[in-house]
């Protein structure tokens, strides 16, 4: 154990140290190359001449300051690419001009320590770049080749696959060697990095059946995700152990490579048929950089995505605002050893005087509200604590960023707001009601961003049943029939920053979810990528709908219909309000005061009065969708 966290320990003490190394190494190979050609100029002359230690002290200096303008000093000695060799010869060039010039006025220069100079600047090209790629070329081409590795392939042989191949041979701690890459799209006996590409994806299965691959790499972003599901099937049936790794269609707004730390574990999302979305990163990047974005529920699973989205876009000032204190601290804690500040502010979005403050203190441009209760059977027992902080908390949020002049206000809203049939989606859509009350009131832009459920938060339904077949089963379901749209946290996330910087104000954009999945089929695809089958492995029971469940959400045939907007994903929902600004007013007012009575009912009525396509039953019967379904109150708490 001591070994262990003696290796993992890091070599530099701090970021100074490997720059200052560098410098040693920079100003040895420039030593060795003024070294090298006076050896070679001694034969070649006719008399006898001394070693030119002072021009050579000038060289030296002079080139390791054009190195330091050009930041080789704060580059990784590992991953010394093409372009930090041409900016090698850039530094010595700038050097090198400088140092004839210092040379010249300081102590003077003849033909001979003009030739040395010119030959010593020449030859220090090869030795500074030959010593700055020297653990590359150890790490790849000699330390790799002594290790017994997994056997591993990469299906993808384009710029991801080889930026990952490139980093697994230069990176010894993968323990991978790579056999084979496949891919339609490369001509088959190419050699990319010494690594032999070796067809597509038949090819592939067939090699797969004959040699023992310990790891497939899928490094092809664009595959469709239905041929993908079909690939992964015909390898875990051909080799039910080899380990399935996949670089997703995207992770973040960064510009950095692509690297093997990047690939993860197959999951669901990667075999549920939606292909990825399209993205303009422009317009995003120029909505966030250097502003100051606050984010309510900065700990949940789609604020922290957004905290973590709008971090890589460098903005001004970044907050990220949340009750639970335990979410900020990992938030934060993320961030501790990177460049990027998040400032954490323990807060609930119903405290007036505390909001008030910080909205004073940090003044933020941007408001992404992504703080709500969203769990709709738990919102169905205590539908006050929905209506305090969906509908409180929103119009709180919304009159202080009135107040305090936001340019915009992105409220994340849900698909359940459409036609609700529960508390959660009905006080929703009164924060969707809030937003457009107040937009045109000041100059702050209030925008609403629907979507359905997305994959990985910690209210979607594949958690639970990855530890439901982690316990041996059963997986759950409420009923056979029922199907979601689903959608990625950082898809769902870069769709809400996208439709924010298309908004003008007083928008509900819809985002397209895709085609709806049955649960059903969900539950039986993760049971088969945890090597099991459905119903003889781990058994899958009905358990019959909860309060407030609908079979089908509905999204973009919302009540009065969308329009498209410029971006193919985002549409535009035609909502016309029911109520005016005051009276939106005057019943979220008698809302509150119906909480002091605990009159479920009447609150429910009231809701409906707000928002009339709200469907709710009194009885143990819930009416979805014209068909009539019981449910049991004593149901545990499964997904749907």
């Amino acid at each position: 154990m001591r070994t262990e966290l003696y290796e993992n320990k890091p070599k530099y003490k701090n970021k100074y140290t490997r720059g200052i190394f560098l410098l040693f190494g920079d100003a040895f190979s420039l030593l060795l190359s003024a070294v090298l050609v006076y050896g070679l100029l001694m034969p070649l002359i006719s008399e006898y001449k001394s070693f030119p230690v002072e021009h050579t002290l000038i060289t030296i200096g002079s080139v390791l300051a054009g190195l330091m303008i050009f930041r080789m000093y704060m580059v990784n000695w590992r991953y010394t690419s093409l372009n930090d060799l041409g900016r090698i010869i850039l530094g010595i060039t700038l050097g090198g001009g400088l140092s004839f010039g210092l040379s010249h006025s300081l102590i003077g220069m003849e033909s001979y320590e003009a030739m040395f100079m010119t030959l010593a600047l020449s030859n220090s090209v090869l030795t500074i770049s030959g010593f700055r790629i020297s653990k590359r070329m150890y790490l790849g081409l000699i330390k790799s080749q002594n290790k017994e590795n997994r056997h591993a392939i990469i299906f993808g042989g384009e710029s991801e696959g080889e930026q990952i191949l490139r980093d697994i041979l230069t990176n010894d701690n993968w323990n991978l060697t790579v056999h084979g890459i496949f891919d339609d799209r490369v001509m088959p006996g190419l050699l990319l990095h010494g690594v032999r590409v070796m067809g597509g994806k038949d090819e592939m299965i067939e090699y797969i059946k004959t040699c023992p691959v310990d790891q497939l790499i899928v490094a092809f972003p664009q595959y469709p995700k239905k041929d993908l599901k079909e690939i992964i099937d015909k390898v875990k049936t051909i080799r039910p152990n080899v380990d399935i790794k996949v670089l997703p269609s995207f992770h973040s707004l960064t510009d950095n490579p692509v690297g093997f730390e990047h690939v993860r574990e197959i999951s669901i999302e990667d075999v549920l048929g939606r292909e990825p979305v399209t993205i303009d990163f422009q317009s995003i990047k120029d909505s966030i950089t250097d502003k100051t974005v606050l984010v309510t529920g900065g700990g949940g699973s789609i604020g922290s995505e957004l905290v973590r989205q709008c971090a890589n876009l460098k903005p001004a000032t970044l907050i990220a605002l949340d009750i639970d204190e335990t979410e900020l601290f990992h938030i934060e804690n993320e961030f501790k050893n990177t460049d990027i500040h998040v400032i954490p502010c323990v807060a609930s979005i119903t405290d007036s005087k505390k909001i008030d403050k910080v909205l004073e203190r940090y003044q933020p441009e941007v408001i992404f509200h992504a703080a709500a209760y969203k769990h709709v059977p738990m919102m169905e027992s205590f539908p006050g604590e929905a209506i305090k902080v969906n509908i409180g908390g929103t119009r709180l949020l919304a009159s202080l960023a009135c107040k305090h002049e936001v340019d915009k206000f992105i409220m994340v809203s849900t698909d359940k707001a459409v036609n609700p049939a529960n508390v959660m989606g009905a006080t929703k859509r009164v924060a969707e009601e809030i937003c457009m009350a107040y937009n045109g009131t000041c100059i702050t832009k209030f925008i609403s961003v629907r979507f359905g459920n997305v994959l990985g938060s910690r209210g979607s339904v594949v958690p639970l049943f990855i530890k439901q077949i982690k316990d041996g089963g059963p997986v759950t379901i409420t009923d056979p029939e029922m199907m979601r749209y689903f959608m990625t946290i950082p898809e769902a996330v870069l769709l809400v920053m996208q439709a924010g910087s298309l908004g003008k104000g007083g928008e509900v954009f819809v985002l397209d979810m895709g085609e709806p999945v049955k649960i059903l089929d969900m539950a039986k695809e993760l049971i088969r990528l945890h090597g099991l089958e459905p119903y003889r492995d781990i058994p899958i029971t009905i358990t019959g709908l909860r309060p407030g469940e609908k079979l089908f959400e509905e999204l973009l045939n919302a009540e009065e219909g969308v329009i498209e907007t410029e971006h193919e994903e985002i549409f535009k929902a035609i909502c016309s309000r029911k109520l005016s600004s005051s009276m939106l007013e005057k019943r979220i007012d008698q809302l509150f005061n119906l909480l002091e009575t605990d009159n479920k009912d009447a609150v429910r009525t009231l809701l409906k009065s707000i928002v009339p396509t709200y469907i709710y039953s009194e009885s143990e019967k819930v009416k979805v969708n014209g068909i009539k379904k019981r449910t049991n109150v004593d149901d545990p708490l499964i997904a749907g």
